[in-house]
């Protein structure tokens, strides 16, 4: 499971329950999210370096629907602008993908699910 930074964890946490992520479990410093099985722990902890080199990949059914929700949920003014929908669905690497980045500046790729998650 991966470990994701956060640069205001409240803020951070948030976000991750707005997009549709479930808080599992929880420690001092850390809470675990996950949507169906795909999970995460994220991290009251913060590197600007490691943030900037951190990239996830999520499968999705259905990634159009994603980019519905997404849009819908308008990121970057929900969020300051430090949260964002980067590109829209689109073919890349033998697949479809999108990609959208949390309030710490990770970034997500979404991919219809075509592979084992």
């Amino acid at each position: 499971m991966a470990f994701v930074p956060a640069k205001d964890f409240r803020l951070s946490s948030r976000f991750y329950e707005d997009i549709g992520f479930t808080k599992a479990a929880a420690t001092g410093k850390s809470t675990q999210f996950v949507m169906q099985d795909y999970g995460f722990w994220l991290q009251d902890y913060y590197v600007e370096t490691w943030a900037a080199n951190s990239m996830l990949c999520l499968y999705v059914e259905d990634i159009h629907a994603w980019a519905l929700h997404l849009d819908g949920l308008d990121l970057l003014n929900r969020y300051g602008g430090v949260a964002m929908v980067l590109s829209a669905p689109h073919e890349q690497e033998g697949g479809v993908m999108m990609q959208f980045c949390d309030p710490a500046g990770v970034l997500w790729h979404v991919r219809e699910a075509a592979s084992p998650r």
